[in-house]
């Protein structure tokens, strides 16, 4: 529905079709398949250390191990770890799953949950398969399951909106427990035929803030402007959220950022 709402182009497979495409789904396992020759993945390790060198190039000053404990919204004055003070007309937050810990009062609007995702190695025979495979954006079913094939020098993984649960600190029970890969793995049979055959390499946790709706926020209190745009779907946006951030920080329309975030204006 939304590709067809926002005019992308895109075709629907059969089942059959679609199996001789990709034969690492599982015949019958499935009604339709749906094909978007545009998008991909984003590897967010580059796109942030590519985002900190073009930021020292055009002469803003990159923080890095500077975290902040404490903020007075107030006062624009931020408490690093070390120590070290900072004095701001204007701060904006972007902590993240973080972000709770310096502004617990919005505690209720936003959620915090830990997540893992699962890197694994296909069977041999079905490795030219996934080079060649589109990100697989949902498995279908209940599990809100993405596949992000081997690309850009990362290897092939297996993320779950499933597998989540919440927590009250970002921090906590970051280390993978025992089968957890496994547990994740799993989760994508059907469609992903021969699921035990693919060896989990590496599991990786996650920290994640939504809202109860899962848009996006902006909250204001004082001189500090606080963002919430968490998780994969706001790394997609995080252009174009950071662009409308500065620019309602420089006309003041907060309201119309607000508005925006939660998609109710274009």
């Amino acid at each position: 529905e939304g590709l067809e709402e926002g005019n992308f182009p895109f075709e629907v497979l059969e089942p059959d079709a679609a199996v001789k495409r990709w034969p690492f789904l599982e015949a019958g396992s499935f009604r339709y398949a749906y094909f978007s020759t545009e998008g991909g993945a984003l590897h967010c390790r580059k796109i942030a250390s590519g985002l900190a060198k073009w930021l020292r190039a055009n002469g803003a000053n990159v923080y890095e191990n500077s975290k902040v404990v404490e903020v007075d919204a107030e006062a624009g004055h931020i408490v690093l770890e070390s120590g070290e003070t900072m004095q701001a007309d204007r701060i904006v937050v972007a902590a993240g799953a973080w972000v709770l810990k310096l502004f617990p009062e919005l505690d209720g609007e936003l959620k915090t949950y830990r997540t893992a995702l699962a890197y694994v190695e296909p069977p041999a025979d079905l490795e030219a398969a996934w080079q060649a495979a589109p990100v697989v954006l949902d498995v279908g079913g209940a599990i809100d399951g993405y596949v992000i094939p081997p690309s850009g020098g990362a290897g092939m993984k297996f993320g779950s909106g499933l597998h989540r649960v919440p927590t009250s600190d970002a921090d906590w029970n970051r280390q993978p427990v025992a089968g957890e890969g496994e547990a994740i793995r799993n989760l994508f049979s059907p469609p992903i035929a021969r699921i035990a055959e693919y060896r989990v390499t590496e599991v990786v946790t996650c920290a994640y803030t939504f809202t109860s709706n899962e848009k996006f926020m902006a909250h204001e209190k004082g001189k500090c402007l606080v963002v919430s745009a968490c998780s994969g779907h706001g790394y997609k946006f995080g252009a174009a959220v950071g662009r409308r951030v500065a620019a309602a920080v420089g006309d003041g329309d907060i309201a119309g950022l607000k508005a925006w975030l939660r998609a109710e204006v274009a």
